[in-house]
């Protein structure tokens, strides 16, 4: 037992001494322990020490936007992911991006939601999530639409045309691309014979 904690010791010095500044990935390392164990006041310390170097700042104002979100100061995640908006990363763009729509559909920003799904797709169009939520968005928007317009009781709504002809291309763009996507693995599966079991 004695010598894994000495091998984990040793490969998380060599780890540490290998970066640019380990004082600044140690306190991310621990500050993503805090945050999954749900001390989200201690995670929201590591970061603030760790932004202080300078180093990924994207990254670590993801970060803290999440530990802000998950505190319930919208506002302040809010304002920590636009600025990892500016990262490099697809990845992370496509992560804020999407933070940021249920952000602000929870918000009850159902047009701002939609875009930023909207653009969350467009980043990686495999995104299942951002394809419902995009959906969801578009009928609250609708709901929200008819409800202005003096709906009877507002319990009674029903989506109508009134949604713009560019959402409805964008919503049919991705039904055919995934109809294209799902009839292509198909057709694959026939013709090499491979049984789906």
């Amino acid at each position: 037992m004695e010598k894994y904690v000495l091998i984990l010791t040793a490969a998380v010095v060599i780890l540490l001494s290998s970066c640019s500044n380990p004082a600044a990935y140690y306190e991310v390392w621990s500050g993503n322990n805090s945050f999954v164990g749900g001390d989200y006041q201690e995670a929201n310390t590591k970061y603030l020490n760790a932004s202080k170097s300078g180093v990924y700042s994207d990254y670590i104002s993801y970060n803290l936007a999440n530990v802000y979100y998950a505190l319930g100061e919208g506002g302040a995640a809010s304002e920590e992911w636009k600025k990892a908006a500016f990262s490099g990363n697809r990845n992370l763009l496509f992560r804020t991006m999407y933070n940021r729509g249920v952000y602000e559909f929870e918000s009850g920003n159902y047009n701002s939601a939609f875009e930023l799904f909207r653009k969350s797709l467009e980043i990686n169009p495999d995104s299942l999530n951002a394809k419902i939520n995009l959906e969801y968005s578009l009928r609250r928007m609708t709901a929200s639409n008819n409800a202005q317009q003096g709906s009877a009781s507002g319990a009674d709504i029903k989506e109508t045309d009134e949604v713009s002809d560019e959402i409805m291309r964008v919503l049919e763009f991705i039904k055919q691309k995934d109809a294209t996507v799902w009839e292509v693995n198909r057709n694959e599966n026939v013709v090499t014979g491979e049984k789906d079991w």
